[in-house]
């Protein structure tokens, strides 16, 4: 798999030129499939001084190679938890009642509190906070997430900002942040003081109702190990669930489901060559994958095909797959090797 750092450059420009206030990143489950650790040192290059993580342990391993502030989304719930992710230099998110109680005994600790607009997922409810609910705690950062940011003319993105400025109104001194990719593209009143874009970064769509804005970051690719002529009749794979109806010129590639290749994708999904599609056939298997090249005449043993990337478009494969790209991005193997370029 490689990684275009220059394209990751561009889409973090995109959302900069769009935002009205500072722009941080979202880099955890390992920088969405990509490799937490190079992504934020990209990042980190262009200016990003913001990163989000999920877990104590991604910001744990990320915090000796950035020198931003990291935002902990779902830090450890007890107080020695808040503790020690405030002493790496980090800020938890505060998710709940029972966090906020904890935090309030600790107000040497900086903490960002999320409100729950409407999502119904973590954070406190909008109508649950005011002045006396946050007193003590050392809250720098109030943050809420867009249920619908993705489709940019849902009326319930309004409903959530303006539910979300009944609080801000009430702490005008204290930071916002708002808008994920979709919602930092959707205009500055849903982005906040520090917007937090992920999906859009690595090239995936943000939106389900629009075009994708972004530059391709990842092209997926897989290496030929070997290529057979199959006989009209013969049965491919586990099961022989693809039988070949005349002669077929059939691809073995090293790439599987322990690789992150949805074995849904059996018989339906494809490959490319240059601008060649070559259908997968039969059953996807662990750590190969059959693929008809009978079209590809000048494909041999050695070249590498494209899972996903220029030709075929990641939003485009995981739609097949009935996924979307994030499930796709961060469902990579760990044995697929990234190359950053």
């Amino acid at each position: 798999m490689r990684v275009d750092q220059a394209a990751l450059a561009k889409n973090y420009r995109l959302f900069t030129e769009q935002a009205i206030g500072e722009v941080g990143a979202v880099v955890k489950a390992n920088g969405y499939g990509l490799g937490s650790i190079p992504i934020a040192k990209s990042l980190q290059a262009e200016g990003c001084q913001a990163f989000f993580v999920a877990t104590l342990p991604e910001a744990l391993e990320l915090r000796p190679h950035v020198n931003g502030t990291i935002y902990v989304f779902e830090p450890p719930l007890d107080e020695e938890g808040l503790a020690l992710t405030s002493a790496t230099g980090c800020i938890p998110v505060v998710n709940s009642q029972a966090q906020l109680a904890r935090a309030q005994e600790m107000p040497n600790i900086r903490i960002a509190l999320h409100v729950d607009t409407g999502m119904e997922r973590l954070g406190i409810p909008y109508q649950a906070i005011n002045a006396e609910a946050l007193q003590a705690a050392n809250v720098t950062l109030l943050l809420t997430h867009l249920a619908c940011a993705d489709r940019p003319d849902d009326p319930f993105n309004v409903t959530q900002i303006e539910r979300f400025a009944t609080i801000t109104a009430q702490f005008p001194d204290i930071r916002t942040s708002i808008g994920n990719s979709a919602g930092t593209l959707n205009g500055p009143q849903f982005q906040g003081d520090l917007a937090r874009p992920g999906i859009g970064l690595y090239g995936a769509n943000p939106f389900t109702t629009l075009e994708n804005p972004t530059a391709t970051v990842v092209t997926c690719e897989a290496q030929v190990l070997d290529i057979r002529a199959v006989a009209a009749g013969s049965g491919i794979g586990y099961g022989r669930t693809y039988i070949a109806p005349e002669t077929a010129r059939i691809a073995i590639v090293g790439f599987g489901y322990a690789d992150g290749l949805p074995r849904v994708l059996s018989n339906i999904g494809k490959f490319a060559f240059g601008e060649t599609l070559l259908p997968i056939r039969g059953y996807i298997s662990m750590d190969m994958t059959q693929i008809e090249v009978t079209n590809c005449p000048e494909l041999k043993v050695g070249d590498w095909v494209e899972f996903f990337g220029k030709t075929i478009d990641c939003d485009e494969v995981a739609k097949t797959a009935n996924s979307f790209g994030y499930e796709f991005l961060t469902g990579l193997g760990k044995r697929v090797e990234r190359l950053y370029v």
